[in-house]
């Protein structure tokens, strides 16, 4: 009898412990292949909106702030020959600026969760999103992004969007290492579709 309370109460604990708390951890450093004349002298504002919906249990050790900060600076570091304005995320519903690019980014999901808990995460950001189902038993990282082009350059008017997200699932083998580890896995394979959709959609 006793051990079967140990047990019911060890199943409770266990899940409190993982229910709807979700984990932030700062990305590894990921240096980019800098496009050298690649919109030379041409605008860009940059703005990034953080759209995630983080829990009051959240382990957060990466905030929004730093999370926007780098991802600006890795599109800065990629376009070392074009002027980018990084805007203040307050302008992301405004419209774009004309006779200039303007690409807005808009964070749906960076985080790890344990189960079907990273869906908690998951945002808005006028993206059209469609995770599909997620396993239980087993650490979840989702990495997002709603992204929206305007080229107006030359008096053109031209919008492309697209929807970014990758998922990464691995069994609790590691703990928290391997949450952090495949969060990681996910930042750099949605920035790495980000850059070839913004090479795509500003190459003329």
């Amino acid at each position: 009898m006793k051990t079967k309370i140990l047990l019911i109460a060890l199943l409770l604990t266990t899940s409190s412990l993982f229910a709807q708390k979700l984990y932030v951890w700062c990305p590894k450093d990921q240096i980019p292949t800098p496009r050298q004349g690649f919109l030379e002298k041409d605008t860009i504002d940059l703005i990034v909106f953080d759209g995630r919906i983080l829990t009051e249990k959240s382990k957060i050790e990466c905030t929004p702030e730093n999370i926007i900060s780098l991802l600006a600076e890795f599109i800065k570091m990629t376009y070392p020959s074009a002027i980018v304005n990084v805007l203040n995320s307050n302008l992301y519903y405004k419209n774009p600026v004309k006779n200039r690019i303007t690409i807005k980014i808009g964070i749906s999901a960076y985080h790890a969760a344990f189960g079907a808990d990273v869906k908690v995460g998951i945002g808005s950001v006028g993206g059209n999103f469609s995770f599909g189902v997620i396993p239980e038993g087993k650490w979840n990282a989702v990495t997002a992004y709603a992204v929206k082009i305007y080229d107006y350059r030359n008096s053109s008017d031209l919008k492309k969007t697209k929807d970014i997200y990758k998922i990464a699932s691995k069994p609790n083998m590691g703990g928290y290492i391997t949450a952090k580890n495949i969060l990681n896995t996910t930042y750099i394979e949605a920035n790495k579709e980000l850059l070839f959709f913004i090479d795509e959609a500003l190459m003329e």
